[in-house]
């Protein structure tokens, strides 16, 4: 936990601007304006100007009541008499003291790096500042766009004023907001705020736990308002990030002047030297680590990868804390987590650099003792000055900064210090007290079975035995499903239950339970300092986000038994037995989450006799976005590439991933038995019923079409396989994978590609053959020709295919030569075998013919409709 004086910088910098949203939603008195005006407002020409950093002070005097009491007294931690929480948070526009000073220059420097100007176009009126909505940088963004947008009309979406939630992440087209309507949109959103503000949690328990419920409630209030919102300022950037940076800023700044001796205003405002320091921290071997091969068990594979999936995104999460508690730090330092990456501002001291050292250690010892070498962590860090945040010479910053990531990726482990064979491997197999070899554990294959594992509540009533890590990651994926908060506490005294905590807490620092709500427990373990976070890992089941515990969504959708499952005759058959029928009955009932055997039965389905159809499979979708790296390094220009949008663009590329798909998952009936493996950050990994995949591939790259306003420069490619239900989930990877390559490399200069059954094809090819596919149904359905014909369309294929390739390699051998003759031969097979005794056969031979048609376009991409239709009619 942080010093109270950096909680205390830190909340003012998040807060310091909360007065342009209250302008205009709450009350001033003339009496109030009189008394405070000259306090808070800077004057020009005599007259007050920035009068939202009154409205910044009204706030905080109208909402005493439900902030923490720290925050009104007279005297919380360090400053002079005139240093209160409100007057840190709204002098910043009339600094008096040293620490409001430094508010104020973390507020320049992030209003610095963030209000780049257009070129061209009309200066907003300050009248109209509530009419103005804030622009997508997503529209925006790729190297083709830059010399596009140069005013503010040249953008065709806008973010709706309203919480963040499923729906509202996605722009909608312009139109004008009148003046009247603009204000009540303010006045509601406003009032739900303040609403909302009264169910956040920990207000008078803990005052660093209820800071950080509160950044997540302004995170949903204030991520669609425009940090700027009048001149000709670029209005792209949300006061949410605007602030977030300042309060990051604002902490990296008070602990090196603070630690320096120079807290006066002078040395303050200084910003050529290099008091800061840009730090990221990166993850490897992520999808090593949760698609761990090695083990023999199949029954807890599902727990298993849910389990590992989310460990996973709780060491980046609880990596990043660990970091910020060796640097002194609050969590607001952290201005971006996603996918195993987090970047934090810290001060550029030689203490900071040796607490670095410290946590990265602390955690690669944890990791290495746990997964021998297979995940680590990698920390890098670069000198900064406050000038190099600025717009212009950020992107110095920036490049830097990405060769000493690079540099450090390619020390992925400490060789001095983990090099060479595990010493104490085999000793770590016998038991201490005992002196008894213990086995190796079923699950993973590579640690010693524990005695504190064996036959732990989670197995039960398998009394299966495993090492402590995969004990701790099946408790994991079990409790994930049943309880929606998780409560990290530290490992000293965390007072959690044998059977609701970690037997192996993370990095030797953090105990993890789960709970249905917050008891009077947690309120004592908040008030003791022992509960460090309580997060909500899945949004509410409207798409909303939850008001009253911080938003953390790092859980995906997992399909459950439900009573739709009991007239589900294809799922019930697949049984086979009166035992595992009774068992399966038993599941429904108790709501738990769906196996993969089970999902993948749900790939068949009833035909029109009344018998199960459809091959029995699993299949996996992996996608991820296309040219990151090249998106984020020359997809804004040099006067609009900050941090502020680098976290921007970030945050919503991951809420596309984890807000809005498990919704669709959850809410959508024909992909509900999906199974989220990860989805977050730039990419997903998805396993379901095997039929269900290419369409659920289609509508998520139509929906990010949308989500990123049409912009062509920012796309993703998907791979899809299909698998029998008992396959290795390991295997399964490595051909998704391999898919997902095969998807991003059939052309040099183009991505944007799908990947199936072994063949790629553009985006919109692919929904051109799942019309085919449909058409081809419709031709058996209607009884044009016979199974026979139909089967042997797949002849044709490989011939096509063969002839494409005769023609492009302009040689031939003997034995291809028949190949040539496909279109003679489909002609003479299809008139054989057309249905005569169907009335009107010369109108269907007809309709057939097109598929001579789609040879011809597609050659081998064509078995990814005749496939499909195949399977579905397998029995």
């Amino acid at each position: 936990m942080a010093d109270v004086t950096v909680t205390k910088i830190a909340l003012a910098g998040l807060l310091h601007d909360i007065g342009k949203f209250a302008q205009g939603s709450i009350d001033i008195t003339p009496q109030y304006r009189q008394n405070n005006e000259d306090i808070y407002q800077p004057k020009y020409d005599g007259h007050p100007t920035h009068v939202h950093a009154l409205y910044t002070a009204a706030f905080l005097e109208q909402v005493r009541n439900l902030l923490p009491p720290e925050l009104s007294a007279r005297q919380w931690g360090e400053g002079e008499i005139e240093d209160t929480f409100l007057n840190l948070a709204a002098c910043h526009h009339s600094p008096k003291t040293p620490l409001q000073w430094i508010i104020t220059a973390a507020d320049r420097i992030s209003s610095g790096l963030d209000r780049a100007t257009f070129d061209e176009g009309e200066k907003i009126a300050f009248k109209d500042y509530k009419r103005t909505r804030l622009l997508p940088v997503l529209e925006s963004l790729g190297p083709k766009k830059i010399e596009k947008f140069k005013k503010a009309d040249d953008f065709t979406f806008r973010y709706p004023l309203a919480p963040l939630s499923a729906h509202t992440i996605f722009p909608c087209k312009c139109h004008e907001v009148e003046k009247k309507e603009a204000e009540q949109e303010y006045q509601t959103h406003f009032e739900l705020f303040r609403k909302q503000m009264a169910n956040v949690r920990h207000q008078r328990e803990n005052v660093s736990l209820w800071a950080e419920h509160f950044d997540s409630l302004l995170m949903t209030f204030t991520s669609m308002i425009p940090a700027a919102r009048v001149g000709d300022v670029i209005h792209d950037v949300s006061l949410y990030d605007h602030s977030r940076t300042t309060a990051a800023l604002a902490a990296a700044l008070y602990r090196f002047h603070a630690a320096t001796g120079t807290m006066e205003e002078t040395s303050v405002r200084k910003g050529d030297k290099e008091k800061l320091l840009l730090v990221s921290g990166d993850f490897y071997g992520i999808q090593d680590f949760i698609f761990s091969a090695g083990g023999e068990m199949q029954k807890f594979r599902s727990k298993l990868l849910r389990g590992r999936s989310f460990a996973v995104s709780l060491f980046s999460e609880l990596a990043a804390d660990l970091l910020c508690q060796k640097l002194d730090l609050p969590f607001l330092s952290v201005v971006m987590n996603a996918a195993g990456k987090f970047h934090l501002i810290a001060p550029n001291l030689p203490e900071a650099i040796d607490a670095i050292k410290e946590a990265e250690t602390i955690i690669n010892d944890w990791l290495f003792a746990s997964t021998y070498g297979q995940s680590s962590l990698g920390i890098s860090a670069t000198p900064a000055t406050p000038n190099d945040f600025h717009a212009e010479a950020f992107a110095d910053l920036w490049e830097r900064h990405q060769k000493n990531v690079d540099i450090r990726k390619a020390c992925k482990v400490d060789l001095n210090r983990h090099g060479g064979a595990v010493e104490d491997y085999l000793d770590s197999f016998i038991n201490d007290e005992t002196k008894v070899r213990r086995p190796l554990c079923p699950l993973c294959g590579k640690r010693p079975s524990t005695i504190t594992a064996e036959n732990d509540l989670v197995f039960k009533p398998d009394n299966s035995s495993s090492c402590d890590l995969c004990r701790d990651h099946v408790f994991l994926g079990k409790n994930l499903v049943k309880n929606p908060l998780v409560a990290i506490c530290k490992m000293e005294k965390s007072g959690l239950k044998d059977d609701n905590c970690l037997l192996s807490p993370i990095f030797g620092q953090y105990q993890i339970g789960f709970t249905s709500n917050s008891n009077n427990f947690m309120e004592k373990q908040a008030a003791s300092g022992t509960l460090l976070k309580l997060w909500q890992v899945k949004a509410n089941e409207d798409g909303s986000l939850p008001a009253e515990a911080t938003a953390r969504l790092i859980n995906g959708h997992v399909p459950l038994y439900d009573d739709k499952d009991n007239k589900d005759e294809c799922l019930l058959e697949s049984a086979r037995s009166e035992e595992k029928l009774m068992d399966f009955i038993e599941q429904i009932k108790n709501g738990v989450p769906k196996t993969f055997s089970h999902i993948a039965v749900k790939a068949r389905h009833r035909d029109e006799n009344g018998k199960c159809r459809g091959v029995e499979a699993l299949g996996v979708l992996k996608a991820d976005v296309d040219n990151l790296g090249m998106l984020f390094g020359c997809g804004l220009s040099r006067k609009r590439f900050t941090i502020s949008r680098v976290a921007t663009v970030s945050r919503q590329l991951n809420n596309f991933f984890v807000l809005y798909l498990p919704h669709l998952l959850a809410t959508e009936e024909r992909f509900y038995n999906t199974y989220t493996v990860f989805a977050g950050g730039d990419d997903l990994f998805l396993i379901g019923p095997w039929n269900r995949m290419a369409d659920l591939a289609t509508h998520l790259n139509q929906r990010f079409a949308e989500y990123v306003c049409g912009n062509n420069e920012i796309t993703f490619s998907a791979g899809i396989t299909v698998h029998k239900a008992h396959s290795p989930v390991d295997k399964m990877a490595e051909a998704a994978e391999e898919a997902l390559k095969m998807a991003k490399r059939k052309e040099k200069d183009e991505k944007n590609r799908v990947t199936m059954f072994g063949e790629t094809v553009t985006w919109k090819d692919f929904n051109t053959l799942l019309q085919a596919r449909t058409n081809m149904e419709g031709w058996l359905a209607q009884k044009y020709i016979g199974d026979a014909m139909f089967y042997r369309f797949n002849h044709f294929v490989t011939m096509a295919e063969m002839e494409k390739l005769i023609m492009e390699e302009k040689t031939v051998d003997l034995e291809d030569m028949d190949s040539l003759k496909w279109r003679a031969l489909f002609k003479y097979s299809l008139v054989r075998n057309i249905n005569r005794k169907r009335a009107g056969w010369e109108k269907s031979l007809t309709e057939l013919e097109v598929m001579a048609a789609w040879l011809e376009n597609y050659r081998g991409a064509l078995r990814i409709p005749l496939w499909h239709v195949i399977y579905e009619k397998r029995k």
